[in-house]
């Protein structure tokens, strides 16, 4: 789970039998999560490095990578997707999320969760950083991924739920097999 933050997605996977390894840059994160792993009674390996750093690092590549939600947050997405590739195992799969550019995704993820409900802090996002499915399709395709149609991922203010739609026009997903030997 890479840029795990304070563990929201690793836990659950960790729940559900997985082996979890979450990282993240940012120290006071991986305290965080580790915390609540602890709490929780869960085994989760949080490591506080770069991806930039894990793949420096020689590990071992994983069945499966999620970078949920961290695109729009790092420098250079294509070389993440790139880094990300690197630690997968042939046949593994990765899945990425993220937020379209779009005049409605400005309107609910910038103004709507970060001026109108509070629900994240002001600035979390910036609209020119979100990515369009095709743009993410053209990373994963260079990365050596062979990518599935993107898939929207639907939030219900009303019930708090979130559900897999065929609108894109907000948050989205997309599953990619590694299928070439990426260096």
């Amino acid at each position: 789970d890479i840029g795990c933050g304070g563990g929201l997605l690793s836990e659950p996977m960790a729940r559900l039998g997985a082996q979890v390894t979450g990282v993240d840059a940012l120290e006071k994160n991986i305290k965080t999560a580790q915390v609540h792993a602890d709490q929780s009674g869960l085994e989760i390996d949080y490591r506080n490095t770069s991806l930039e750093d894990l793949v420096q690092s020689n590990q071992a590549p994983f069945d499966v990578v999620l970078n949920m939600e961290v695109l729009e947050h790092v420098t250079d997405p294509a070389t993440f997707i790139r880094l990300s590739a690197q630690m997968l195992t042939h046949g593994g799969i990765t899945f990425c999320s993220t937020i379209n550019r779009t005049a409605k995704a400005f309107t609910m993820a910038i103004f709507g969760a970060e001026y109108v409900m509070n629900w994240l802090p002001k600035g979390t996002h910036q609209y020119a950083k979100f990515i369009k499915p095709l743009e993410m399709r053209r990373m994963l395709l260079d990365a050596g991924l062979t990518p599935d149609d993107a898939l929207g991922m639907v939030y219900n203010p009303l019930g708090g739920s979130w559900k897999i739609a065929a609108d894109t026009s907000v948050n989205y997903l997309v599953r990619s097999v590694k299928t070439e030997i990426t260096a």
